[in-house]
């Protein structure tokens, strides 16, 4: 079986999430951490700043031309998301802001935090979610679905990680 440089653990609070996110930033020798600018997402920014010697940076810390370089030169980045499908690990994120996606997408690590409550079984079961997203964001929205780290085996056959994404992809199911 091939691996797809996936992780999961389950978290009991933000305080654990942010723990597991400085405990990786150690282990990767990360300089940088970005974190979208979700509520969620903030509160671990605090305890890695005070904890840590990273450059934290966030679009609520930094203006957007600051916080565009912080995420091209970063090595991880941390969102939430809107809905997790359990029987196919996909992940659905939402955003208008193309900035906070590039967090998802340009640091080598990915890092989702998944609250329980938008967890979903199915992805027919999320289609109702997915629906009024596009309805509401009036084309003004980017939803992505991701399943796994980037990978293409486009090139002689051969698999390679993380073309165009992350690595490695970090999932922290919360409480």
């Amino acid at each position: 079986m091939m691996s797809v440089n996936g992780f999961f653990k389950g978290v009991a609070d933000v305080e654990r999430a942010s723990d597991y996110v400085k405990n990786l930033a150690l282990e990767r020798k990360a300089k940088r951490v970005v974190l979208t600018d979700e509520p969620l997402v903030l509160d671990l920014f605090d305890k890695l700043t005070m904890e840590t010697s990273l450059d934290v940076a966030s679009g609520s810390t930094r203006s957007r031309e600051e916080f565009f370089e912080s995420i091209r030169s970063a090595q991880i980045g941390v969102s939430s998301v809107n809905l997790a499908v359990a029987d196919t690990g996909t992940l659905i994120i939402s955003t208008s802001d193309e900035l906070n996606r590039l967090v998802t997408a340009l640091p080598e690590v990915h890092v989702a935090i998944v609250p329980s409550s938008k967890l979903v079984f199915s992805l027919e079961d999320a289609g109702k979610y997915l629906s009024q997203e596009t309805t509401k964001a009036n084309g003004s929205a980017t939803v992505s679905l991701i399943s796994s780290s980037s990978r293409t085996s486009d090139i002689g056959g051969m698999v390679i990680l993380g073309v165009h994404g992350p690595k490695e992809l970090h999932v922290l199911l919360l409480g």
